[in-house]
């Protein structure tokens, strides 16, 4: 669900007065029975989903139903014959995945590279069905099937499943559309014989993630996002400044749609998993992925990753490096990103290889070794950010090419970068990155103090209450598209 549009609030709550009033008089004359907030939750989802994207909604009902007779029928039988049709499903998913997100891709960018003729053939074609934007949603609820799957042909106990639970399971309209990729074992247990649970600690508990989400989107992301210049490529100041912004937009704004997320499902009782830790306080790349999109990077590993490798442990390194350029894939078809996955694989080998002699050696050498380890990891996460937002791949190879020639860091250009901004637009942007710098810092400090949660400081009483009232004082006019709908 796109939290920056009005109509999915608008709608939410034309939704929620009738049905709340409904089972309000229902339990009054005590007619209402408990099975009537599953079929309300599912009913809720739907028809917000059906407000985000018509067209979309179609192939979501489309894989549900499909999904569900399969995974029903797969539970029924044993051996080969639920292997076969687990293997078949997940192909399938996989098929209607890649035909939305890399047809095109594939046909353009990859045979086109060695047939030139075919890409313009391609092209002249037309309009192909299905072939415009990506269904909103189709990758994230395509892994959270996948998982289910492999989860369920995994499971000891084959129990039957409901229907409507497994509506529930895939639609949950907080994070249907974005994330959380949940698990069965995290989510289907809350979502089983579902119920509204309205009490205070969770209203309470939801209003502090949704105000930390709603000031990290609004605030932080969308006051940032304008000043990020992608056509400067010769000045390498702005180059990195650019990236630097980046940076702090991309973990802002999705961050900020999990933690809404997170806090709507808290409304009605439901627990999500928390998608992001605090990444940007890491102190090695290892760390950061541990602590950047959770879900999916667990994901990754536990569907990819390992099954890929097998028994094979020593060919570890390159099924670790093969992940990431897939993961790097996912988000998007196109080169940069799978540069940007091969890039991060590339830096866990040189972490795994060369991370601990390097640490000994500054440790001995230098004070604050940790700081190092920080800022380096900070800085290649970065320039990992130049490769994910420039997704013209000419211009990405100038901009590197900038980012190594000396010339390109003069006295002049440092002015140049200076003066590219007016006075007010360097008030404002100073401002909102020393709000962002002040919640980085929040970050670090729970750390250090070893805090229940990375964001129990940004969640607490006080500061929850300020970030919603300075959500309503300095929110942006022209919310941003949040990045990561375009996965």
């Amino acid at each position: 669900m796109n939290f920056s549009e009005f109509s999915f609030w608008w709608v939410l709550i034309l939704f929620s007065i009738p049905f709340f009033a409904v089972r309000f008089i229902g339990q009054h004359f005590n007619l209402w029975r408990p099975a009537f907030d599953s079929v309300g939750l599912a009913a809720m989802s739907l028809f917000l989903f059906v407000n985000a994207s018509r067209s979309s909604f179609i192939i979501f009902i489309f894989e549900i139903i499909f999904n569900y007779v399969l995974v029903r029928l797969m539970l029924r039988r044993q051996g080969w014959e639920a292997k076969m049709i687990a293997t078949s499903l997940i192909a399938i998913d996989i098929a209607i995945l890649a035909y939305f997100k890399y047809l095109n891709f594939f046909v353009e960018d990859v045979v086109g590279l060695l047939l030139p003729g075919i890409a313009a053939s391609w092209r002249s074609r037309g309009e192909i069905p299905g072939m415009g934007a990506i269904p909103p949603g189709l990758s994230f609820y395509t892994f959270q099937m996948v998982a289910f799957v492999v989860d369920s042909f995994t499971s000891k106990k084959k129990r039957p499943i409901g229907v409507i639970d497994y509506v529930n399971f895939v639609s949950f309209f907080p994070q249907v559309v974005a994330g959380p990729i949940e698990r069965r074992a995290d989510l289907f247990p809350q979502i089983e014989g579902f119920r509204f649970k309205f009490t205070l600690d969770n209203f309470e508990a939801g209003l502090r993630w949704l105000s930390l989400g709603l000031f990290m989107k609004f605030v932080l992301a969308d006051n940032i996002s304008p000043y990020i210049d992608l056509e400067e490529a010769s000045n390498a100041w702005l180059v990195w400044f650019s990236a630097y912004l980046f940076t702090l937009r991309i973990y802002f704004d999705f961050a900020g749609y999990s933690f809404i997320a997170l806090g709507l499902a808290k409304f009605v009782g439901v627990k999500l998993t928390t998608n992001f830790l605090a990444p940007y306080t890491s102190q090695s790349i290892n760390e950061f992925w541990r602590r950047w999109h959770v879900t999916l990077s667990t994901w990754f590993r536990d569907y990819v990753f390992l099954p890929l490798m097998g028994s094979k442990k020593q060919w570890a390194p390159f099924f670790l490096f093969l992940t990431f350029t897939l993961s790097g894939f996912w988000h998007g078809a196109a080169w940069n990103f799978i540069l940007w996955g091969a890039y991060h694989g590339l830096l866990l080998l040189v972490l795994r290889y060369a991370g601990r002699p390097f640490y000994s050696f500054v440790g001995q050498r230098l004070l604050m070794p940790q700081f190092i380890s920080w800022a380096l990891t900070f800085g290649s996460v970065i320039l990992g950010c130049l490769f994910f937002m420039e997704t013209n791949v000419r211009r990405l190879g100038t901009k590197l090419q900038t980012l190594v020639n000396p010339e390109a860091y003069s006295f002049s250009n440092i002015s140049s970068a200076l003066s590219s901004f007016s006075t007010n637009e360097a008030v404002v942007l100073g401002f909102t990155l020393g709000l962002a710098t002040l919640v980085l810092l929040l970050e670090h400090v729970a750390i250090w103090q070893k805090r229940e949660s990375e964001y129990d400081l940004l969640t607490s009483p006080w500061v929850s209450r300020t970030l919603l009232a300075l959500t309503v004082l300095l929110a942006a006019n022209t919310p941003s598209q949040f990045i990561y709908f375009e996965f």
